[in-house]
């Protein structure tokens, strides 16, 4: 047996040796080597403490990837996806430009023998500032109406500062930060939390992701209370320059809606602003008055009026004469047995003072010049002349009449 294996031994082992070398071959031939692009491999930035430790911040470009060229055997190449490779960009090592390199390589380290991985633009561009901090005050905004009759009487948020701090060129765009607070049909105070929402100077919202933010949710508390509507009084104090007078006073609004505590509001029908200074005017005067400084405790304005415009209308007061006949002399307590005679023939010149419009209307029959005769015997006599009191017109003497009185 041992004979049999023994023999042609040479042409056995040659034999061997070209079946192996024809397997190489064959193996060579069905596993040739090739190449693959893969592409959108998600980079994956490291050590960004690197940068946050200065207080800086960063910023890297979204959605971040990058493509390469693996070339290999066959087998190997053919089943590899981007799901096989890592990119890393070490931000510690980033430039004076801010650019950081990407180093791209299989996560296998059997695949990584096998293959050779390139690629260009294996750099990325970071964008890197200075980190700021603000605080901003938090502003509860409504929507909706409440019930009738009710209004809002006070708004609040706790806390009402919010810290943020982020990217100077993000954080210096906030504008506004605003809480809102539906408050549809409500007849009794709201307690609540929300977020609070950012914006900047256009309107438009700040994604809350940009920075950080000391708290996120805000407690908020809206006072509903009764409304009532006042009229609104106005008053002077002080006298306008001589020789001039107030005509009227005109404002607006003339009433406003306030809202308080039922017990306050049954103890006000109105708002009196009597300290409108005119002193030493002469001319019209206009001006602003805060409402809310002429508001009953536990009461504010409900409707939005923050002032009354007032218009104190001055003019300049003039003169005038006014032609009284005698005839136009009523003699009061005339005895019927006597005869009454003015000595002057042509009556009195009355000079009176008032506003233009005033003197234009004024007739000798609104004054109801008079003199009383009762008990006086016959003689002569001068008598004072009684000038009805007319509003707005000041008569500027006294005036006197000569009368004879004679019996028949």
């Amino acid at each position: 047996m041992r004979k049999r294996i023994l023999n042609h031994l040479d042409l056995k082992v040659l034999s061997l040796i070209i079946a192996f070398l024809i397997w190489i071959v064959v193996a060579n031939v069905d596993d040739y080597k090739t190449t693959k692009q893969i592409t959108g491999i998600e980079i994956e930035f490291i050590n960004g403490n690197a940068i946050t430790e200065k207080n800086k911040v960063y910023e890297v470009p979204e959605a971040t990837t990058i493509d390469i060229v693996v070339k290999g055997r066959r087998s190997v190449v053919e089943s590899l996806s981007k799901d096989d490779f890592k990119a890393i960009a070490d931000l510690s090592k980033m430039s004076v430009t801010n650019a950081v390199s990407v180093e791209v390589s299989a996560i296998s380290s059997r695949v990584a023998r096998e293959i050779t991985i390139a690629y260009s633009n294996n750099a990325v561009n970071v964008e890197v500032e200075e980190k700021i901090e603000r605080q901003l005050p938090i502003t509860v905004r409504t929507s909706s109406e409440v019930a009738e009759g009710y209004a809002i009487s006070s708004k609040s948020a706790t806390p009402n500062l919010i810290t943020v701090k982020g990217a100077e060129s993000i954080v210096n765009t906030i504008n506004e930060v605003v809480v809102d607070v539906d408050m549809s049909g409500a007849n009794h105070d709201i307690v609540t939390y929300g977020e609070a929402v950012f914006y900047d100077y256009a309107g438009e919202v700040i994604p809350s992701d940009k920075f950080e933010c000391d708290v996120n949710n805000i407690e908020v508390t809206v006072e509903v209370k009764k409304t009532k509507e006042l009229r609104v009084r106005i008053g002077t104090v002080g006298e306008v320059k001589d020789g001039y007078e107030i005509v009227n006073i005109d404002y607006q609004p003339t009433s406003i809606v306030v809202v308080g505590d039922a017990s306050d509001l049954s103890k006000v029908d109105e708002i009196v602003i009597d300290d409108v200074d005119v002193s030493d005017c002469s001319e019209s005067l206009e001006t602003a008055v805060a409402i809310g400084d002429y508001l009953p405790s536990g009461i504010v304005i409900a409707d939005g009026t923050e002032e009354i415009m007032v218009k104190v209308i001055i003019e300049e007061l003039k003169e005038k004469t006014i032609k009284i006949d005698n005839e136009d002399i009523n003699i009061v307590g005339k005895n019927e047995d006597y005869s009454y005679t003015f000595v002057d023939k042509d009556g009195l010149s009355v000079k009176v003072k008032g506003l233009k419009d005033d003197l234009d209307e004024l007739k000798v029959t609104n004054l109801i010049p008079s003199i009383d005769v009762t008990g006086y015997a016959p003689g002569k006599y001068s008598f004072v002349v009684s000038i009805r009191e007319v509003n707005g017109i000041t008569i500027e003497d006294s005036y006197e009449v000569e009368l004879i009185i004679k019996s028949e």
